[in-house]
C-alpha cells in the first residue's frame, strides 16, 4: 500500500492507493457510528403570499431599458433560452453585466450584450424587440415582505413542494408556450427555532429547487440569490448576524420567487417546488455534494475511487482522517480503508481520495442494477471523536462509446430505446410527489424504455435514485447554455455524478446549443471533466467540446451525412418522434413513430434515446384552447394512449429477453384494439404480435387476416351500419378528415350529405367547405384533425356491443385477445387505485411521511360496469376520512380548463383523475426536531412519537344522478413501503397489468 500527496486546484488532495482489501481494516457496516449530522425536513408550515402585491413586481428592482426595437447591436452573445421579450429582458435585468437585450420570439432567439455593445438601426441583424441601459442599478434587497417583524398571519399556510403557477386559472393570451397560466412573483416565509444545543455548529438550509429566481433573507438580512431554477443550493444560517437559538427565540427565513419569466418553451411552474432540508453538522464536516463515489469501474484494476471534500468553520485545527467503507445491500462490508491524517483550517477545504478494492463488486446493469452504499466517517484522530458521517448510494459499471460497436455497458453493446420527459403532471404542476415519479419510471420500463432523457434540465434528486435501482440509463441535461451559465453545469455534475445510471452529461438542447465561439463548449467540458473525468459529454444539438453527438429529429440522410463528415464521432438519436395523439379522436398514426425512430437503427448510431415524450406535459400546446402538449404516450393524468401499445409491441414483445438493453420484464404477446367503441366507422386498427388476426364484431366472426407488417397496426374491416333516414350521428364540424375522395359534382353541404347517403356502405363520412368542396369516403375518424377552415360534416358510427380481436401464432393457436365493449347510459362512478398498486410497480400503501401521494382513477360506467366513453360527466372528489387531502385533479384532455386545485373535473373518454396526499408524518427521521423547530401549525400533522394504528384514507367520487363511488387508500408507517425501497424490490416485475387491463 502506497500513498501519494499532491496539490489540486489549490486544495490538498490525499490519495490512498489500495490494491486489495486483504489485510486492511474492515469496519462493521452494521454499526454506524453516532454523528452530529442531523437532516430535518424543512417542508412544513410555510407562509405563502400569492402575487401580485406591492412587493410582487417582477424583476430585480429596476427594469428601465431604453427601447431599441428594430435595431441591431455589436458584441452580443446568444442567450437562446428566452422565448418571449419579457423572458429576454428580465434575464438581462437580473444579470449585473448585461446592458443590452434583443429578442425575436418568432424564431426563438434572444441576445444579451455588455457595456461595450453598440446598437443602431444600421447594424444587422435587426430584431423586433430590445432594450438598452447605460448603467446597471443595484439589486433591490429591501422589501416589506422580507422583514422579520412582518405580521404574516393572514398569509396562506402551506407545505412544500409547492407550485403556485399551476394553481392559477387558464387565460387566453399571446404566450403560447407556458400553458396559458399567468406567471408572477410570489413570497414564502417560514418561522423557526434553532435548538440551543446547535449553537456553534454548521447549519444550512438546502433547497432542492426553486423556480425561477430566488432571493433569500434571514431575520430581515439579505443573504443570497439563486438564478437557476433547476439546481439546488444551500443557505448557511450559523454565520448570519443576529441568528437566534432556543425555543423562546424565533427566526424567519423569507424567499422571494420571481417566476414571471423562465428559460423554457414549455410550462416551468413557479415556487419552492422541490423538497427543503435543515442540516446540522459539527464544525468539521463533509461539504454538501462533496463526496463522490465514481461509478466507473476500471475492468483491469477494478478499483473503487472515493473522493471527499471536507471543511471546517471556526478557529479549530483538528487532525482528521476519513474512513470509507463499501457495503452491499445485505449490510455486509465489501472493502474499507482509512486515509492519511490531514489538518483542517477554516477557509482551506481539502479533498481526500481513497481507492478501495472492487474485486468482488457486482456490476450495475439494466437487467441487474446492483447497488451498494459507502459509509463515510470523518474522525478526529487525536480524540477519536466522530465529526461527521454520510451514507452514499453507489453502483459500478464500465462504459465505452465506440462508433463501430455503439455504446457498451460492461462490454456489451446496447441500442438505446428511451424517452424524453418534461417535469409536470396533472393537478400538481412541477411539484410532483416521489411515488408519481416512480410510476412514471415504471411506465417507461413497461413500454420498453430503458433510457431516460432529462429534458431539458436536471430533475429532482429522488428520480435519479429510482433510475439507479430500476436499471434505467439516463442522459442528464443542463438547462441554460452560455458562458454565464458554466456554474450551473458545474452544480448539476457535482450533485449527480455518483449515479451509475447517468452515462452522458448534456450541455444543451437544439437551437439553444448555438453559440458564436468555441469557448462555451470547451468551458462546459472543462467544468464537467474537472468533477467527473470519465463520463462522456454530449448535446442535443451542434456545439463544441463533445464526446457524443446527439441529433434531434434527424432523418436517416442527416445521420448518414454527419457520419461521413465525422466518422469518429459516436452518434445518438437524442430526440425524435413528436407524434401527437390523444386517447379520444387519435390524430397521428403509428407511422410517425416507425419512421422517426428509424435513424436509431443505423449501425453507427447507438439507438433512439429520446422519443418525444413518454407523458404529456403542461405547455407547448400550439394554440388555445389547448393548454397542454399532445406528444405523450401517456396523457397528463397518467392514462395510456393508443400509441403506448406500439412501443409495448415493438420495444418489448418483439425484443428478445436476452437483449442487454431490454428491461427485465416478461415478454408477453400483444393484442390491442386502438379505437374506442364510439369512434368506429368501417374499420378498426389493431396491434398484434401474432402471425394472424381475427375480428369478432357483435358475436360475428370475420376472416383471419395475415400480419404482413410486424410491429404495425392491422386495419380490420367492420361492416357499416344500415343507414336510417340518411342519419350521420357523428358531428365532424371544424375538423378535417384525411383519406376522403373529392366529389366535384355537388355544390352545397346538403347535396354532399345526400351523395354520401346514396353511396351506401362505401361512404360513412362526408365533409364540405366552401373553397374545398365536397369530400366523401370511409376514412378513419382518428385521421380527423382540428382545422381553421370552415368544414361542416358528419359520420356514421357502428353500434358496438362488443369487438374482440384474436391473435394467432403460426400453428393457428390463439395467443392473445382484446375486447372492447359498447356501453349503455351512464349509471355510476367506479374508483380504482392506480398508485400505489402492484399493477404499476408502485407498492401497496402510502407511507405516512407527510408527502406520499396516490393516483385514483374515476371511471364513468353503465349498469353493467362497462366504461362509458362518449358521455361527459362532472365528477367531484373528496376525502371522507383518514389522514389525507385532495391536492389536484385532471382527466388527460389537452383542452381541460378546470383549475388544477379544484375538487371537480369533467370526465374525458370516461375517465378522471384525483391526486391525494397524506397529511400526517409518523415516519420522517428527527420528527422530534421538526416539532421543536417549526413555529406554525400547518396542513400536515407531525407526530414525534409512534402513531400506532392509523385509519386508511377514505375517498369518494360523486356526480349528480350517478351512484357515488368509495375507495380506501391503505396507509403504512413502515419505511419499507416508501417509494425507493418499493422500487428496489420491483426490478423484475412479473408484468404491468395497468397497461394490459386499461380501458379508456
Amino acid at each position: 500500500m502506497m500513498g501519494l500527496v499532491m496539490p489540486w486546484h489549490g486544495q490538498l488532495v490525499v490519495v490512498l492507493l489500495l490494491a486489495a482489501c486483504a489485510g486492511c481494516m474492515v469496519h462493521d457496516a452494521n454499526i454506524a457510528p453516532e454523528s452530529p449530522r442531523v437532516s430535518v425536513p424543512f417542508d412544513y408550515r410555510w407562509r405563502f403570499q400569492f402575487g401580485p402585491s406591492p412587493d410582487g413586481a417582477p424583476g430585480p428592482g429596476s427594469t428601465d431599458f431604453k427601447d431599441i426595437s428594430g435595431q441591431g447591436c455589436t458584441n452580443i452573445e446568444h442567450n437562446p433560452h428566452r422565448v418571449t421579450p419579457t423572458d429576454c429582458m428580465l434575464a438581462c435585468a437580473y444579470n449585473q453585466d448585461c446592458h443590452v437585450w434583443l429578442q425575436d420570439s418568432k424564431i426563438r432567439v434572444c441576445y444579451h450584450g455588455g457595456v461595450d455593445s453598440k446598437c443602431s438601426p444600421s447594424i444587422t441583424p435587426t430584431l423586433p424587440a430590445g432594450g438598452q441601459r447605460s448603467s446597471v442599478p443595484p439589486l433591490r434587497t429591501s422589501y416589506e415582505n422580507a422583514k422579520q417583524s412582518l405580521n404574516d398571519n393572514s398569509w396562506d399556510l402551506i407545505d412544500v413542494p409547492h407550485d403556485f403557477v399551476v394553481a392559477g386559472n387558464f387565460k387566453n393570451m399571446s404566450d403560447t408556450h407556458h400553458s396559458y397560466l399567468p406567471r408572477n412573483v410570489s413570497w414564502y416565509r417560514k418561522s423557526f427555532h434553532l435548538p440551543i444545543d446547535w449553537k456553534g455548529s454548521h447549519i444550512t438550509v438546502y433547497f432542492e429547487g426553486v423556480f425561477h429566481v430566488a432571493q433569500i433573507w434571514v431575520n430581515g438580512q439579505y443573504v443570497q440569490m439563486h438564478t437557476c431554477g433547476y439546481t439546488g443550493f444551500t443557505v448557511r444560517l450559523d454565520n448570519v448576524t443576529g441568528i437566534l437559538y432556543g425555543n423562546d427565540s424565533t427566526n424567519v427565513i423569507a424567499v422571494r420567487v420571481d417566476a414571471t419569466f423562465g428559460s423554457g418553451h414549455w410550462y416551468e411552474g413557479g415556487g419552492i417546488y422541490r423538497r427543503t432540508h435543515l442540516i446540522h453538522t459539527s464544525p468539521a464536516h463533509f461539504v454538501h455534494d462533496g463526496v463522490f463515489v465514481s461509478p466507473e469501474l476500471d475492468p483491469l484494476e477494478k478499483t473503487v475511487r472515493v473522493t471527499a471534500e471536507i471543511d471546517i468553520i471556526g478557529s479549530g485545527h483538528p487532525l482528521v482522517t476519513v474512513i470509507a467503507t463499501l457495503v452491499d445491500m445485505s449490510g455486509e462490508s465489501v472493502a474499507s480503508n482509512e486515509s492519511y491524517n490531514v489538518t483542517l483550517a477554516e477557509g482551506f477545504p481539502q479533498t481526500v481520495t481513497v481507492l478501495l478494492s472492487g474485486a468482488h463488486v457486482k456490476v450495475w446493469s439494466i437487467q441487474s442494477p446492483h447497488m451498494y452504499s459507502v459509509m463515510m466517517v470523518l474522525k478526529d484522530v487525536s480524540h477519536g471523536t466522530i465529526f461527521d458521517t454520510l451514507h452514499i448510494s453507489a453502483g459500478f459499471r464500465q462504459t465505452e462509446w465506440k462508433v463501430d460497436t455503439n455504446f457498451k455497458l460492461n462490454g456489451d453493446s446496447i441500442k438505446f430505446r428511451g424517452f424524453s420527459h418534461h417535469n409536470s403532471f396533472a393537478g400538481v404542476g412541477v411539484a410532483i410527489p416521489d411515488r408519481i415519479h416512480l410510476f412514471r419510471a415504471q411506465a417507461s420500463r413497461a413500454v420498453g424504455g430503458s433510457f431516460w432523457r432529462m429534458s431539458h434540465n436536471p430533475y429532482l434528486p429522488a428520480l435519479y435514485d429510482f433510475l439507479d435501482v430500476l436499471g434505467i440509463i439516463s442522459w442528464d441535461e443542463n438547462r441554460d447554455y452560455g458562458m454565464e451559465y458554466v456554474g450551473a453545469m458545474h452544480d448539476m455534475v457535482k450533485r449527480d455524478r455518483g449515479h451509475p445510471s447517468i452515462v452522458v452529461w448534456s450541455y444543451c438542447n437544439e437551437v439553444e446549443c448555438t453559440q458564436y465561439n468555441k469557448q462555451t463548449g470547451l468551458s462546459f467540458r472543462a467544468a464537467a471533466k474537472a468533477l467527473d473525468p470519465n463520463r462522456a459529454v454530449g448535446a442535443n444539438g451542434g456545439t463544441d467540446g463533445l464526446d457524443v453527438q446527439g441529433i434531434s429529429h434527424g432523418s436517416n440522410a442527416s445521420f448518414i451525412n454527419f457520419h461521413k463528415s465525422n466518422p469518429d464521432m459516436p452518434l445518438v438519436l437524442s430526440e425524435c418522434c413528436s407524434c401527437q395523439t390523444q386517447r379520444m379522436n387519435r390524430i397521428e398514426t403509428t407511422t410517425c413513430m416507425h419512421d422517426q425512430n428509424s435513424p436509431g437503427l443505423l449501425p453507427y448510431v447507438s439507438g433512439s434515446l429520446g422519443v418525444w415524450t413518454l407523458f404529456d406535459y403542461y405547455g407547448e400546446s400550439h394554440g388555445f384552447p389547448s393548454v397542454t402538449s399532445s406528444y405523450g404516450n401517456f396523457d397528463l393524468a397518467g392514462f395510456p394512449k393508443p400509441h403506448a401499445y406500439w412501443y409495448v409491441l415493438n420495444w418489448m414483445a418483439m425484443i428478445s429477453t436476452d437483449d442487454y438493453g431490454r428491461p427485465p420484464l416478461p415478454s408477453n404477446h400483444v393484442t390491442r384494439i386502438l379505437d374506442l367503441p364510439g369512434e368506429i366507422t368501417t374499420r378498426v386498427e389493431v396491434l398484434s404480435s401474432g402471425a394472424a388476426l381475427q375480428l369478432i364484431v357483435n358475436g360475428k366472426p370475420g376472416d383471419k387476416v395475415e400480419v404482413t407488417n410486424p410491429g404495425e397496426p392491422i386495419q380490420a374491416k367492420v361492416d357499416a351500419p344500415e343507414r336510417v333516414n340518411c342519419s350521420f350521428p357523428r358531428n365532424l364540424t371544424s375538423v378535417q378528415c384525411r383519406g376522403l375522395d373529392h366529389n366535384g359534382n355537388v355544390k352545397t353541404p346538403g347535396q354532399c350529405k345526400s351523395a354520401c347517403c346514396d353511396a351506401g356502405p362505401s361512404c360513412v363520412i362526408w365533409q364540405f367547405a366552401e373553397k374545398q368542396g365536397c369530400w366523401m369516403g370511409t376514412a378513419d375518424l382518428s385521421s380527423c384533425e382540428p382545422s381553421e377552415d370552415p368544414w361542416v360534416g358528419a359520420g356514421d358510427i357502428v353500434t358496438v356491443k362488443n369487438i374482440t380481436a384474436l391473435s394467432f401464432d403460426t400453428t393457428g393457436k390463439v395467443i392473445g385477445s382484446h375486447t372492447i365493449l359498447g356501453a349503455a347510459q351512464a349509471s355510476a362512478i367506479s374508483l380504482e387505485l392506480d398508485v400505489p398498486s402492484p399493477d404499476t410497480g408502485t407498492g401497496t400503501a402510502l407511507v405516512l411521511d407527510g408527502h406520499d401521494a396516490a393516483l385514483v382513477k374515476a371511471s364513468v360506467v353503465d349498469a353493467a360496469g362497462v366504461l362509458v366513453t362518449d358521455q361527459v360527466v362532472n365528477i367531484t372528489f373528496r376525502v371522507a376520512g383518514g389522514p389525507g387531502a385532495l391536492i389536484g385533479i385532471g382527466n388527460g384532455d389537452n383542452h381541460l380548463h378546470a383549475n388544477a386545485k379544484s375538487d371537480n373535473v369533467p370526465s374525458y373518454g370516461g375517465l378522471a383523475r384525483g391526486i391525494f396526499q397524506v397529511n400526517l408524518d409518523c415516519v420522517s427521521k428527527h420528527r422530534d426536531r421538526i416539532v421543536q423547530i417549526d413555529v406554525d401549525h400547518g396542513p400536515t400533522t407531525v407526530n414525534p412519537g409512534a402513531c400506532g394504528t392509523v385509519d386508511s384514507i377514505s375517498v369518494e367520487a360523486s356526480s349528480p344522478g350517478l351512484q357515488t363511488a368509495h375507495l380506501t387508500i391503505p396507509v403504512s408507517t413502515s419505511a419499507e413501503d416508501l417509494p425507493l425501497p418499493v422500487a428496489k424490490k420491483s426490478v423484475a416485475l412479473e408484468g404491468f397489468p395497468f397497461l394490459t387491463n386499461f380501458a379508456g
